[in-house]
């Protein structure tokens, strides 16, 4: 009995039909508690069957016209706030530039992923600075668009991919083997170069580089560093190459500090 109060008075509505189970057992326990209030009154002021029958199917009718309707309206208004929680929980977790999920949602999934089998890459267009000074900033995001898109399909099935903020992205992969993580970094890096990307009615050529560490006992935040690091070495070493974490390129068996792209 608690739970069914608490069904209905306490309703959690995410669907059609949880609204649907909550208007019947909503309306059932209405019509319940004011034919039981009549079935009180009529055998106090008993005036004989018939009348008490009448009674009491008035009572169960007028019930159910009342409860049906108003039920009905408090249930889809308890439906349209799970639906604007949902709504507004999802934009704080979406980039809306490009909407790919966002920092906050990547760092959420990198501490819920299996430790040990965890890749955290992440990739920087190069010199996207450029890009706005020439462009200007309209094209830039329309850069950052296209980029995104390819990102996405090109690296589909491995992970979490996510603007992190500026031309940063980041890709959290958990249980895919680090060579094929690496192997498909390879040919989204090759695809970017390989042609301009149609942005805004203009042809802009960028490349990418990135940085790749894996998870191996130890914190979130020593992983980020290690990739930031390669990153870094990417970076400084030419860009347009993809660049191992120390960890990894041991892990490999590849010796000397080189890029793999």
């Amino acid at each position: 009995m608690s739970r069914l109060w608490k069904l209905v008075t306490a309703p959690e509505i995410k669907d059609r039909r949880d609204l649907v189970r909550y208007v019947f057992l909503a309306t059932a326990l209405s019509v319940a508690m004011a034919l039981a209030l009549d079935v009180a009154n009529q055998l106090t002021f008993f005036l004989g069957w018939p009348a008490a029958f009448r009674s009491w199917i008035v009572t169960i009718g007028v019930a159910l016209v009342i409860a049906v309707p108003i039920l009905s309206w408090i249930g889809r208004a308890h439906l349209a706030l799970y639906h604007a929680k949902q709504q507004v929980e999802t934009l704080s977790r979406t980039d809306p530039l490009t909407s790919l999920p966002n920092r906050r949602a990547l760092l959420e999934r990198a501490e819920q992923s299996d430790v040990t089998l965890m890749v955290l890459v992440i990739l920087d267009i190069d010199h996207f600075k450029k890009v706005n000074d020439i462009y200007g900033h309209r094209v830039g995001d329309a850069v950052l668009r296209e980029v995104s898109r390819i990102m996405a399909a090109s690296l589909k099935g491995l992970g979490m991919l996510a603007r992190i903020g500026g031309e940063e992205f980041a890709l959290v992969s958990s249980g895919v083997s680090p060579e094929d993580v690496i192997e498909r970094l390879k040919a989204l890096r090759r695809q970017v170069a390989a042609h301009p990307l149609l942005a805004a009615g203009q042809a802009v050529a960028v490349t990418i580089s990135a940085g790749v560490a894996v998870r191996n006992s130890k914190t979130l935040d020593e992983l980020y560093t290690e990739a930031d690091r390669a990153l870094y070495v990417a970076k400084h070493g030419g860009r347009n190459q993809i660049r191992l974490s120390d960890e990894l390129r041991a892990m490999l068996g590849i010796e000397a500090p080189r890029s793999v792209a």
